[in-house]
């Protein structure tokens, strides 16, 4: 099965022209398309009708979907889409100061989605439903590259490291949001620092920065240090794409080897819905 796709970055993503998300996936086309999701990290549909329903099948044709442990964004029809939205589902703008808000807005920071799970996630797929007309943009980064690019002596001294990510961290870093019990419990996990990919077999950091607590058996200062370190890096230009939203967009990367940040936007006054899907990982995270 041949795609048209165009290069997007020079070392991450592509868009994948033409490809009417909506319309039955077949095998033959399946493969040749996770094929290519597997060499560019990232791929872009543009110009997409899909509803939540065909978001949802689409994305089940990669795996079982999450629920995510935010109980306020999933969707009250479909709890498999995840509502990034500063919108509620009555149509209302969500009010600066509360909860539903000042969680979302962590997105703003660089993560990877469900790094704080025992089986992180496979990819997740976000389809564009309303839009600012200014801000809201979407930083991506290949941690292959990130890895790729780091010093040999320094791939060394990390290579065995082991990642304490937690959800209640994410939660840390707003220091005014409230604590009900909107939140599905979730103890502390630990990842590898350098993971193997499961299908490509290729090394990249596994950096998350909202979730990351400390290195395991590592002070705090010490932690916070080395993950600094390896965020500047990972977030310079020549490993990053910047994405631009459409009405239509369907973006779908692997969290496997990226991260992701939504840039900011006048949040309390114009309107940015977005819906996700997230795929359920295969298994634990490989060491490298």
């Amino acid at each position: 099965m041949k795609l048209d796709l165009r290069p997007l970055h020079p070392v991450i993503g592509a868009e994948v022209r033409s490809f009417p998300l909506a319309a039955p996936l077949d095998d033959l086309t399946f493969f040749a398309l996770h094929s290519k999701w597997m060499d560019h990290l990232l791929l872009l549909f543009r110009d997409q009708t899909l509803d939540d329903a065909q978001q949802i099948a689409f994305a089940e044709r990669f795996g079982e979907l999450e629920i995510h442990p935010s109980k306020a964004h999933r969707s009250s029809k479909h709890p498999e889409i995840y509502r990034v939205s500063n919108v509620d589902e009555a149509g209302n703008i969500l009010p600066p100061e509360g909860e539903a808000w000042k969680y979302l807005e962590l997105t703003w920071l660089w993560h990877s989605d469900s790094s704080f799970r025992e089986v992180p996630s496979t990819g997740s797929i976000l389809r564009a439903v309303e839009l600012p007309a200014q801000g809201g943009d979407t930083l991506f980064a290949n941690l292959y590259a990130v890895y790729d690019a780091l010093p040999s002596a320094e791939r060394a001294r990390i290579e065995k490291l082991r990642v304490v990510h937690s959800h209640d961290y994410i939660l840390s870093l707003s220091p005014t949001l409230p604590r009900g019990d909107n939140y599905t419990e979730l103890p502390p996990v630990t990842h590898p620092l350098v993971r193997r990919h499961p299908v490509t077999g290729r090394r990249s950091l596994f950096i998350s920065p909202h979730t990351m607590e400390r290195v395991d058996g590592w002070s705090h200062e010490a932690s916070r240090a080395l993950f600094q370190e390896l965020s500047e890096l990972a977030t310079q230009e020549r490993f990053v794409y910047r994405h631009q939203w459409r009405v239509g967009d369907v973006l779908m990367w692997d969290n496997r080897c990226t991260m992701h940040a939504v840039m900011p936007y006048e949040s309390a006054h114009v309107r940015r819905v977005m819906h996700r899907t997230t795929i359920v990982g295969s298994g634990p995270v490989l060491a490298a």
